[in-house]
């Protein structure tokens, strides 16, 4: 049998993933299971175990861990192996792809056959009505009760990523068996995402000394906020460039959200903060190359992250 999962959510593939090894296989042993990583090794090599039959058992599995080549342009040799595999697979051996894109191309050869003679398996993110639920049936299922408010903030601190919330379910689940939004708030840390907002709006009031509060507060999160928060934060002031530019073009607020494919409350936001402050589209051109003038500093020993970001707060002037 021929099978490909794919989705952003790996957990969720891990998981589907078991069940169905362990509904072909039984018991899984070196003998009838193998496993290569796409990004790793050579698949020239690897794909020859799909020529030979299972020895000493029944049915063997073997699994192709971050294939890219059915949702990008790849190495088409590769692909027409594969694709030549799943023409003519033996019952004996299940053959798995695993792809860890959201999307794969519904037009390749490979993918209709799976159609034909196979499964395709979509292990895409929970939907924002889904994600309640969810972590009330995995508390639950452990038997820890949790309030609703509680689950209502826990979504949010997440923001859809099941990794993240497995992490946090275990920590919660350790610390109480009644969760509380108070405990939600004490042990999972907002996302990044409210804090940048809430720099790059300090940034523009020019309270440096807001911005300094924030900031320390993220590093207590890891070396690695530096390297996540630069592009985020240049991303925002890159944002508000393009909202005020198509503001200047006379686009309603309505018709700048349809062109930026984002909501409408996010762009009424960033205009009246821009006209709060006066900004001027060149003056944000100019924050989001001096970003990452310092993101290159950064990355190229010229200067320490912490104390290269905190000397752009100080020396931020829009």
């Amino acid at each position: 049998m021929n099978y490909i999962l794919f989705g952003e959510q790996y957990p969720m593939i891990k998981k589907r993933l078991k069940r169905l090894l362990q509904e072909r296989l039984g018991e899984i042993n070196d003998l009838n299971y193998v496993k290569y990583n796409a990004l790793e090794d050579d698949l020239n090599i690897a794909i020859n175990d799909c020529e030979y039959l299972p020895l000493g058992v029944e049915r063997k599995a073997i699994i192709f861990d971050n294939v890219t080549f059915l949702s990008k342009d790849g190495d088409k040799a590769i692909l027409e192996k594969f694709t030549k595999i799943f023409q003519n697979s033996s019952d004996e051996i299940d053959i798995f792809l695993i792809s860890r894109e959201s999307t794969i191309n519904e037009k390749l050869d490979i993918v209709k056959k799976c159609k034909e003679n196979g499964i395709i398996i979509s292990c895409n993110n929970l939907t924002k009505e889904e994600w309640p639920q969810y972590i009330k049936k995995y508390f639950s299922d452990r038997n820890i009760k949790i309030d609703d408010d509680a689950v209502e903030e826990l979504s949010n601190r997440i923001n859809g990523d099941l990794s993240l919330f497995l992490n946090e379910g275990i920590k919660l689940s350790l610390y109480t068996d009644h969760i509380r939004i108070e405990d939600v708030m004490l042990m999972v840390a907002k996302p990044i995402e409210d804090d940048v907002f809430q720099l790059s709006n300090a940034l523009l009031r020019k309270d440096k000394a807001a911005c300094l509060d924030i900031y320390r507060g993220l590093k207590l999160l890891g070396s690695r906020t530096t390297d996540t928060l630069i592009p985020l934060l240049a991303n925002q002031f890159r944002f508000m460039f393009q909202v005020l530019y198509l503001d200047s073009r006379y686009m309603s607020a309505s018709e700048i959200a349809n062109e930026l494919g984002v909501k409408e409350g996010r762009v009424k936001i960033n205009l009246r903060n821009a006209k709060t402050n006066h900004l001027k589209p060149e003056s944000l051109l100019k924050v989001v190359d001096d970003l990452y003038q310092l993101d290159y500093q950064i990355k190229s020993g010229k200067i320490d992250k912490f104390f290269g970001f905190e000397l752009f707060i100080l020396n931020f002037n829009n």
